[in-house]
């Protein structure tokens, strides 16, 4: 348990510090008040499939097969990617795992936030502990809407 509690302080000690880049006043900037504007799955990858119906303040999720189980995994709303999702499992996490320049496949509008969370059931197509790494780009007002 002390294994993974560092690993997790870890992520989100990391995930904290692209927060603090992301919102610091050089760098803040107003979430958007509409879908326009976010990039559209069509032009970012026309050839992802969904793999999850509509979750609620995410999308519909779609993710190119090759690109799994690890992303980049689009959440989409109206056609619109509102966040980029990642998963890494504990196996991977505790085997010493490390992603390194992990890519959006997009270009990416500016960040409203970024949240981990642990699923400790994992979920489906894989159903094994992990965290799942969400950088949104829609603000949570704008999810709140869908």
């Amino acid at each position: 348990m002390k294994h993974r509690n560092g690993l997790l302080a870890g992520l989100i000690a990391g995930a904290g510090l692209m927060i603090g880049l992301a919102t610091s006043p050089a760098l803040a900037h107003q979430a958007p008040t509409s879908l326009e504007g976010l990039p559209l799955l069509e032009d970012v990858a026309a050839d992802a499939v969904q793999i999850s119906p509509h979750v609620p303040n995410m999308g519909a999720h779609w993710a190119r097969e090759g690109d799994l189980p690890v992303g980049p995994i689009y959440c989409v709303i109206e056609g619109h990617v509102v966040c980029v999702e990642y998963m890494f499992t504990m196996e991977a996490f505790e085997a010493g795992t490390d992603w390194l320049a992990l890519l959006p496949g997009i270009e990416t509008p500016p960040i409203s936030h970024i949240d981990v969370e642990f699923k400790a059931e994992g979920i489906e197509p894989n159903p094994v502990p992990l965290y799942q790494l969400h950088i949104y780009f829609a603000g949570t007002e704008l999810l709140d809407q869908h």
